[in-house]
């Protein structure tokens, strides 16, 4: 009998789309560390066999889910506010707009992250060179080439800073937040209850950071 080929690429997406969201799941609320393969092929309701032959690996599986999770984030992004309106921005009001998604972020779906605080942390500890990363990083280039476009134009609109390289402004900023982010959604703060809500702490991060950023006398 012929293969279907569109049937098997169906099931194969299928399957895929499982593992990705049960491994999402588990690595989210217990880590990567104390989550087996075996584990997400349970949860996923596939064979381990299955598993290894789409991601061969924890490492691969963590990519793609962190691949994913960004590129679904940046979709409702898109979805949301719409490319032209994008355009339209100048270089603060993108980087405004990034700290608003990682406070909605905070809001409703703290377990992105969670997950995202314990890749990092996987990833260095795994010493993944930056090559072995493209899956991830080619979702992010769209908004690395956006932020690009706008601190060209910030040289003559003065939008935001520019005594600054590119790279170190973009970093810090995105770095900053999200990494504050992780924390309070993990809960790792000095506080007196080691669990809480601090959104009005992210909140003026967020002023701070529009603060610094945009600083243009320097």
């Amino acid at each position: 009998m012929a293969r279907n080929i569109a049937r098997d690429e169906r099931e194969a997406a299928r399957r895929k789309k499982q593992l990705l969201e049960a491994g999402f799941d588990l690595f989210s609320r217990h880590g990567i560390e104390a989550v087996s393969l075996q584990m997400v092929a349970d949860a996923a309701d596939v064979g381990i066999a299955t598993l290894y032959k789409y991601y061969q690996n924890k490492l691969n599986l963590v990519i793609a889910i962190s691949a994913n999770v960004w590129e679904a984030v940046w979709k409702e992004v898109l979805q949301a506010v719409g490319p032209e309106e994008l355009e339209r921005r100048n270089a603060c009001q993108l980087v405004e707009l990034y700290c608003d998604i990682m406070l909605r972020l905070y809001r409703e779906r703290p377990e992105i992250l969670r997950f995202s605080a314990n890749y990092k942390s996987y990833i260095c500890r795994e010493g993944v060179p930056e090559e072995q990363l493209a899956a991830q990083l080619d979702v992010l280039k769209p908004i690395d080439l956006l932020f690009h476009r706008k601190y060209e134009a910030a040289k003559e609109d003065g939008s935001i800073r520019t005594d600054l390289p590119e790279k170190e402004l973009f970093t810090t900023v995105t770095l900053t937040m999200l990494g504050m982010a992780e924390r309070y959604a993990q809960g790792l703060v000095w506080a007196g209850s080691p669990i809480g809500d601090y959104e009005k702490e992210l909140s003026h991060l967020k002023d701070m950071l529009l603060a610094w950023a945009g600083d243009t006398s320097n």
